[in-house]
C-alpha cells in the first residue's frame, strides 16, 4: 500500500512509521463521502474496529445516548431485536460496546479471531448505517422513554433504559457536580448540555427529533473509522466501502464554537442524602475553569501534573493545608481532557457552606506561598516520572485506548497521531522543571479568579421526595392534557411495545446473524504458566511473558490465623500503607521516593477460595507493584520499609484518611450498589464470601463508619490491631512472592531478607457457615435501586460444572436481559456462577427491584422452556468461553495465574471445564432445573435502594441505612 493508492473507495493520504507506537499509522479518506479512516498497523493479535461520530447535543434530552443504545437494536441485514445482545451471547469478542461522550459517540468491537472480527465489524456497520430505528418506534420507546400506561384509569409512569440509567448516574454529588459545572463553564456551546440525558428533560425528546438527529449526525461524512492490529485490510475496507457507496456528501457537522472564558460566577444547588443522615459537613464545593484548548497538550498535561502535586496525597501542599485547617475533609484537582476545551475542577468535600470564603482565601494563601518560596522541583520530577510510566505502560484494551486518545485532536481537525506519542513531550516537560512554567500554570489555576466558576452543593434530606413529586406533577399535567384519543393511543403503543418485547425473533431472522462454529474454538483454554520455587522459607511464583522491561510483582502474606471479626480493621489498616510515615521517611518524602522509583504501588487485602471446600479460604495482606527492571533495586527496600515500619500512631492522619475512605465507599455504594448487594448475599454461604464481605463489602463500610463516629474511643484498639500487621503478618515466613516478567528476575528475592522472619500461618482459614438465607434492604438516597439473590452449590451437594458457566451466558442474555432490562427497565442485570460455588443473580440501576427478585425466582421455568425448544446452544457455549478469556495486560494475567494457583486450580481442571462446555447438551442443562427450583426458596436476598422502591417489602426484611 502506497500514498495516493485508492482501495475500495479509500484513498491513502499519509503513512508514518512510529517506533514509539511499534507500528505504522495509515490515514485514508473515502473519496465519495469524505469519511476518514486510520489504521494502526502494529501486528497485534487483538483486532479492533471502531466507528465514531461527532455528536453535539443541543439540549438535555440525551438524544445521542439514546441513539447509542437504539442503533444496536436491529438493522436491515440483521432484523433481530437486539443483534448487540446476540453478539454478546455468541461471539469471541474481547470488547463489544458503545459509548457516548460529551461531543462524540463510539462503536468499538474487537476480537483475536479473524472471522469473528469480520463478523462483528459487519454487524456494527449495518447497525450504525442501516438501523431498524427508522421504521420501528418500539426501539426508541424501550431504550429512551415512554409513558407506561395499560389501563385508562391507571397512573402513568416514565419507563426507559436510558431514563433509568441517568437517574442513577445523576443521583450522586459527583453526578450533580459534573452536570452543573458544565452548565457554568460552557454557556455558549454544546458542553453545557448533559449528553447522557437529564431525566427531567429526557421525556421532551420526540421520535421525530430522535430520527432527525440520526440522519444528520450518522452520515458517513461525519464518520471516523479506526482499525487497530493485524486486520485483514483489503477485506475490511471493501466491507466498510460497501456501506458508504452511494451516500454522497452529508450536511457538514459544525465545529464546536470556542467558549470564551466565563466571568466569575457562583451557583448553589442541592443533592440528595438519606432521611436519617446528618446534614452537617456534607457540603461540597467545586471551583472550575477552562484550562485551555485541545491543541495545548503540554499545558494540559502540566495542569494535570500541578493538580497531582497539589492534592494527590494528604501531605500534598494544598490538601494538607485544607485538612489541617479543619475546614473540609478531602480535596482533589482533576482535569477532563476528552473535550475541545478541557476544564480543571478543584473539588472540596465534606465542608460547610459558611466555610467557602475561608477556603477560597486559604487556597490563595497556599498558592502565593508556593509561588514565593518555589515549588519543590524534586516533587514535581517525581510526579512527572509517575505520569510518564502511566502514559507508556501498555494496559488493555490497548487498541481502544489508542482510539479514544487519537479522537481528541482528530475530532477537532487535528492530527490523530498528535496525542498518541509522548516521548518528545515528556522530554520537554522535564526541561520545564528548570523554568517557571509550572509556577505559571499554578498561578493561573488558583489565583486567576476572574474566570473561575464556584459551585456549592448542599445536602438535602427532602430533595429525593421533591424530585419524585415534581415528576409526578409532570406526569399529572401530561395526563390532564391528553385527549381521550391520545390516551388510547398511548395505551395502544404500550400494548404494541409489550407484544414486540414478548415476541421472540423468528428462526429466519436469527439465521441472518453471522456466527462462529464450535470448530472455531480451541479445546485448549488460555493458561498462564506458573513456575514455583522456594527461597529462604518463602514461596516463589514466576509467570513468564513479554512485559517490555517492566516487572509486575505481588507479595502475599497469609492472614489465615486472623479472626473474622478483625478482618475489616486489618483491611482498612492495609489500605493505609504508603499513606502514613515510616520510621525513615515522612509521608511527603515517602511519596516522592515511590513516584521516583515505582510505576504503580498498591496495598490491600484479597481472599481466594479453596475450590471444593466452601468452609475454607486463603486471605492475604498484599503489596503489588509495577517497576522498570532497572528500578527494582530501589523499589524493593521501599516496599519493605512500608511493610515493616509504617507508623500507625498518628491519630490525626488516620482520621483524615478514614474520613476520605468512608466517603469514597459511601459514593461507591450509591453508584455500584449491585456489587455490595452481591457481597451481602454471598457472605453467609462460604468462608470466601464471609471474608470478602468483611474486607471489601458493606460490613467494612459499617466498620469504618462506626470508627469514624467513635474515633476517639476506638483509635487505640485500631492502632494495636494495625501494628499486628507489621509484627506478625508482613513477615517472610508467611510470604508468597509472585512476579510476572520477560525473564525470571532473581533479584526480586532480595526483598526477603529485608523482612522479619516471623512465624508461619496455617495454610487456610476455616469458618463455620450456616447458609444464611435472610432478606436485607439497604436504604440509599437515590431514585434507583440494585437487587441480588444467591446461594451456594454446597447446600445442594452439587459441583461447579461447565454447564453452570454456560448458564451464566444463557441466563444473563437469554432470560434476564429481556425480563429485567427490557421489560423491567433496569440498566443492567446478570447471573454469576463461579468456581467458588457461589451463584447469584443481580440487577443494576433498577427501577423495580422487587419485580427483578420475582424474575430470579422463575428461572427454572425459563431453563425448562429453553431445553424443550430448539434454539441453538452452540452460540451460548462460544460466548461463555469468550467471557472466560478476557483481554488482559501482563500484570492482570499474572494476578489471574496467582488466583488459580492459590485457589488450587490447575491446568487439567481448566481443560476439563472447557471440555464440559464444548460437549454440553440440553440434557445437561435440564439436570440443573431442580437446583434453580430449590434455590427460589433457599436464596439470600438483598436490595440496595430507595425508600420508595422498598415500600413493597414485607416485614421479613431487615432494613439498614448507609
Amino acid at each position: 500500500m502506497q500514498v495516493n493508492d485508492v482501495i475500495h473507495g479509500f484513498q491513502v493520504i499519509r503513512s508514518r512509521e512510529c517506533r514509539e507506537l511499534n507500528g505504522t499509522l495509515w490515514e485514508l479518506r473515502h473519496t465519495e463521502t469524505g469519511a476518514q479512516l486510520c489504521w494502526m498497523d502494529n501486528g497485534e493479535e487483538n483486532r479492533l474496529f471502531s466507528v465514531a461520530f461527532k455528536t453535539l447535543p443541543w439540549d438535555d434530552t440525551g438524544v445521542f445516548h439514546i441513539l447509542e443504545h437504539s442503533v444496536l437494536g436491529g438493522s436491515e441485514s440483521y432484523p433481530v431485536k437486539e443483534p448487540f445482545l446476540d453478539l454478546l451471547k455468541s461471539s469471541m469478542n474481547t470488547f463489544l460496546n458503545a459509548m457516548t461522550f460529551s461531543d462524540k459517540t463510539m462503536y468499538p468491537v474487537s476480537s483475536r479471531n479473524v472471522q469473528d472480527f469480520m463478523n462483528l465489524t459487519r454487524v456494527y456497520l449495518d447497525a450504525v448505517f442501516r438501523p431498524a430505528i427508522r421504521y420501528n418506534p418500539n426501539i426508541f420507546r424501550q431504550e429512551g422513554w415512554h409513558y407506561e400506561l395499560r389501563e385508562g384509569d391507571a397512573v402513568p409512569v416514565y419507563k426507559g433504559v436510558v431514563f433509568n440509567e441517568m437517574k442513577g448516574a445523576l443521583a450522586s454529588v459527583d453526578g450533580a457536580a459534573e452536570l452543573y459545572m458544565k452548565r457554568m463553564l460552557y454557556p455558549d456551546n454544546c458542553y453545557r448540555f448533559e449528553s447522557g440525558g437529564d431525566p427531567e428533560h429526557i421525556p421532551e425528546l420526540t421520535q421525530e427529533d430522535f430520527l432527525a438527529a440520526y440522519e444528520k449526525f450518522y452520515h458517513p461524512s461525519n464518520a471516523r473509522f479506526w482499525l487497530d492490529g493485524d486486520v485483514p485490510l483489503e477485506q475490511t475496507l471493501e466491507m466498510i466501502g460497501s456501506y458508504l457507496a452511494g451516500r454522497g456528501k452529508g450536511v457538514p457537522v459544525p465545529d464546536i464554537p470556542c467558549q470564551e472564558p466565563v466571568a466569575a460566577s457562583r451557583m448553589t444547588v442541592s443533592y440528595p442524602i438519606g432521611r436519617d443522615e446528618e446534614e452537617a459537613r456534607k457540603t461540597c464545593v467545586v471551583l472550575g475553569r477552562i484550562a485551555g484548548g485541545w491543541q495545548d497538550r503540554r499545558k494540559l498535561l502540566a495542569a494535570s501534573l500541578v493538580g497531582s502535586y497539589l492534592t494527590s496525597s494528604n501531605e500534598a501542599p494544598l490538601k494538607q493545608a485544607i485538612l489541617q485547617s479543619g475546614l473540609a475533609q478531602d480535596v482533589s484537582l482533576e482535569l477532563d481532557d476528552s473535550v475541545a476545551q478541557p476544564a480543571c475542577a478543584l473539588m472540596i468535600r465534606n465542608t460547610e457552606e459558611k466555610h467557602v470564603p475561608a477556603l477560597r482565601q486559604l487556597i490563595r494563601d497556599v498558592a502565593e506561598k508556593l509561588l514565593k518560596e518555589g515549588m519543590d522541583r524534586e516533587e514535581l520530577a517525581a510526579e512527572l516520572n509517575q505520569m510518564a510510566f502511566r502514559m507508556k505502560e501498555n494496559r488493555e484494551p490497548r487498541g481502544l485506548i489508542r482510539n479514544i486518545i487519537a479522537l481528541t485532536p482528530w475530532l477537532h481537525g487535528g492530527d490523530p497521531m498528535e496525542w498518541l506519542t509522548c516521548d518528545d513531550l515528556l522530554r520537554r516537560m522535564r526541561e520545564d522543571l528548570d523554568t517557571d512554567y509550572y509556577a505559571d500554570i499554578l498561578r493561573e489555576m488558583l489565583l486567576d479568579d476572574a474566570h473561575t466558576a464556584e459551585l456549592v452543593l448542599v445536602p438535602s434530606r427532602t430533595l429525593g421526595d421533591d424530585k419524585r413529586r415534581a415528576e409526578e406533577a409532570r406526569l399529572q399535567a401530561a395526563m390532564e392534557a391528553w385527549t381521550a384519543e391520545e390516551k388510547q393511543r398511548i395505551i395502544r403503543e404500550n400494548a404494541e411495545l409489550d407484544a414486540w418485547q414478548a415476541t421472540p425473533d423468528t428462526p429466519e431472522q436469527t439465521a441472518t446473524l453471522p456466527v462462529l462454529s464450535l470448530n472455531d474454538v480451541s479445546p485448549d483454554p488460555q493458561w498462564t504458566e506458573t513456575i514455583r520455587d522456594e527461597h529462604a522459607g518463602a514461596e516463589l511464583l514466576f509467570h513468564p511473558m513479554e512485559t517490555q522491561g517492566i516487572i509486575h510483582g505481588t507479595l502475599y502474606f497469609s492472614l489465615s490465623d486472623q479472626a473474622l471479626s478483625d478482618m475489616s480493621a486489618l483491611s482498612f489498616a492495609a489500605d493505609l500503607y504508603g499513606q502514613l510515615p515510616t520510621g525513615k521517611h515522612t509521608v511527603k518524602e515517602l511519596k516522592r521516593e515511590i513516584k521516583r522509583h515505582i510505576g504503580r504501588l498498591n496495598f490491600g487485602t484479597c481472599v481466594y477460595p479453596i475450590l471444593g471446600r466452601p468452609e475454607a479460604c486463603r486471605p492475604f495482606l498484599t503489596a503489588s507493584f509495577s517497576v522498570l527492571e532497572e528500578s527494582l533495586p530501589k523499589a524493593l527496600p521501599l516496599v519493605a520499609e512500608i511493610l515493616n515500619d509504617t507508623r500507625f500512631d498518628d491519630a490525626a492522619a488516620v482520621r483524615d484518611l478514614l474520613n476520605q475512605y468512608t466517603e469514597d465507599t459511601y459514593r461507591a455504594i450509591l453508584q455500584s450498589g449491585s456489587s455490595y448487594a452481591v457481597s451481602r448475599v454471598q457472605a453467609g454461604f462460604s468462608a470466601h464470601g464471609a471474608v470478602t464481605e468483611k474486607t471489601g463489602g458493606f460490613d467494612r463500610y459499617l466498620y469504618m463508619k462506626d470508627l469514624k463516629e467513635n474515633f476517639d474511643a476506638g483509635f487505640d484498639g485500631f492502632r494495636v490491631l494495625a501494628e499486628r500487621l507489621e509484627r506478625e503478618i508482613a513477615v517472610s515466613a508467611r510470604l508468597t512472592l509472585s512476579h510476572t516478567a520477560s525473564r525470571c528476575c532473581g533479584e526480586i528475592r532480595d526483598i526477603i531478607p529485608l523482612l522479619s522472619r516471623g512465624h508461619a500461618a496455617p495454610a487456610e482459614l476455616c469458618l463455620e457457615t450456616g447458609g444464611c438465607c435472610g432478606k436485607e434492604a439497604i436504604v440509599i438516597p437515590a431514585d434507583i435501586s440494585f437487587a441480588a439473590a444467591g446461594t451456594h452449590l454446597s447446600l445442594y451437594d452439587r459441583p461447579f460444572t461447565g454447564g453452570l458457566q454456560v448458564l451464566c451466558n444463557l441466563l444473563t442474555y437469554g432470560y434476564l436481559w429481556n425480563e429485567v432490562r427490557v421489560k423491567g427497565g433496569a440498566y443492567g442485570c446478570g447471573f454469576r456462577a463461579g468456581r467458588t460455588g457461589g451463584i447469584c443473580f443481580y440487577s443494576y440501576r433498577d427501577p423495580s427491584p422487587v419485580h427483578s427478585l420475582q424474575v430470579f425466582r422463575e428461572t427454572d421455568r425459563f431453563i425448562r422452556g429453553f431445553c424443550d425448544g430448539d434454539e441453538a446452544l452452540d452460540k451460548y457455549i462460544i460466548g461463555s468461553i469468550a467471557a472466560g478469556e478476557p483481554l488482559l495486560g501482563p500484570d492482570q494475567m499474572g494476578r489471574n495465574a496467582d488466583s488459580q494457583y492459590l485457589s488450587g486450580m490447575d491446568r487439567a481442571s481448566a481443560v476439563r471445564l472447557r471440555s464440559e462446555m464444548l460437549a454440553l447438551t440440553r440434557d445437561d442443562l435440564a439436570s440443573l432445573i431442580p437446583l434453580f427450583g430449590e434455590m427460589a426458596d433457599r436464596s439470600a436476598q438483598c436490595i440496595v435502594g430507595s425508600e420508595n422502591a422498598l415500600k413493597e417489602l414485607d416485614g421479613d426484611w431487615t432494613r439498614r441505612s448507609v
